[in-house]
């Protein structure tokens, strides 16, 4: 990644849109599900209606139907961090201070013992300092995997995953990442970026602070073999790169994004991609997993994108690596926890597929090979 000027950015101005999280979202019905169901929802508005009562016209014209959705929202996120705290128990040792210059990681996770290893190995190579791991009742090697490493602490919760895993990411990001530059990512994820080769995190960090940025925005790349997710044999700890060394360089498309708050922030999203050719229907391909944490900032669910934080000219990359041999164990499993967003609708979708044809590939004849990071580039999906 070479230096050069941030191209100048027009901030949207705030109106309602498609895609945002409004007051019950995270809930049956809306973005998901967590704990509380409907309840806790009726809760919300309950507050709310503390401060917008319901009134005749002509005294609700005086209340901006923005600054409203704004109130309940804030609510919803104030509420759930409130609960999601006390359930939150760090195991020890906890972490230390800080020092300047450090990035940490954060990631939430259930069950990633295969994934983890290699996953944890690829960030620390980039110059992570050390990881601050969500454990949501993981019954295979996964605490065991990170108990290994004195570099990573970690913190452990009973909550529903759906809706809340944002939650517990910003309540730690509160605690141990304000004012850092901190990469968070799922456990099936690996950054990249242009120059990673000989350009560190701290680099980067640094290059995105002469540019006068928080942010540095990145496309979320799938990854897979030529060989159906169910005739892989990758093992714990293996270079995923070896085992699923495949992507699409298209098809994605930037679709205009309406942010909620009067804050800076990205002004569209990527869609489409591997997911969208395999699957159909409109899949989300933005993701923001490098930012220097502010407690003003809104992340939004899965971090797609994040608000309050001037985004970056620059652009990075995802790499996701959820076709492997389990794939077809976990869609199932989570089809019957039914704890994802829009309850569980992607689960749903690979499902679908599954039963029709248990041996898909994702491969095919324009797929491009990954060697390094110059492969992105030349794809246009780093820069």
């Amino acid at each position: 990644m070479t230096r050069r000027a941030g191209a100048s950015r027009k901030l949207c101005v705030p109106r309602a849109g498609n895609g945002r999280e409004t007051a019950g979202s995270g809930w049956r019905g809306g973005k998901g599900k967590g704990a509380g169901g409907p309840t806790f929802s009726f809760l919300i508005g309950r507050v709310a209606a503390i401060f917008f009562p319901v009134a005749p016209a002509w005294r609700r014209n005086w209340v901006p139907p923005m600054f409203s959705e704004r109130l309940k929202i804030r609510l919803n996120r104030f509420v759930r961090r409130a609960l999601a705290a006390p359930r939150i128990h760090a195991l020890p040792p906890l972490p230390p201070s800080r020092a300047p210059g450090e990035i940490w990681l954060f990631m939430a996770c259930r069950d990633e013992a295969l994934r983890l290893p290699a996953m944890l190995r690829h960030h620390f190579d980039l110059g992570v300092s050390r990881v601050i791991l969500i454990d949501n009742g993981s019954t295979d090697d996964t605490l065991l995997i990170a108990r290994r490493d004195p570099r990573i602490h970690i913190f452990q919760t009973d909550q529903t995953f759906a809706g809340n895993e944002i939650v517990w990411k910003e309540i730690l990001l509160r605690r141990y990442g304000s004012g850092f530059w901190n990469l968070v990512l799922d456990a099936d994820e690996l950054f990249a970026y242009h120059g990673m080769d000989s350009l560190d995190l701290s680099g980067l960090a640094c290059l995105l602070e002469d540019e006068n940025v928080q942010a540095f925005p990145s496309i979320f790349v799938e990854m897979f073999s030529r060989k159906s997710p169910s005739r892989l044999r990758y093992v714990s700890g293996d270079d995923l790169l070896q085992t699923a060394p495949w992507f699409d360089s298209a098809p994605y498309v930037r679709v205009p994004y309406r942010p909620v708050f009067a804050m800076p922030g990205s002004t569209f999203v990527y869609m489409g991609g591997t997911r969208t050719r395999v699957f159909g229907g409109e899949f989300g391909c933005s993701k923001v997993p490098f930012f220097k944490y502010s407690p003003c900032q809104f992340l939004r669910l899965g971090l797609h994108t994040l608000e309050g934080a001037r985004f970056s000219s620059h652009q990075g990359a995802v790499l996701h690596f959820k076709y492997l041999q389990d794939f077809h164990e976990k869609v199932f499993r989570e089809v019957r926890r039914n704890v994802h967003w829009n309850n569980a609708s992607e689960y749903r979708t690979y499902a679908a597929l599954l039963k029709e044809n248990p041996d898909f590939s994702l491969w095919h004849p324009g797929a491009r090979r990954y060697e390094s990071w110059r492969s992105l580039a030349e794809a246009g999906l780093v820069f």
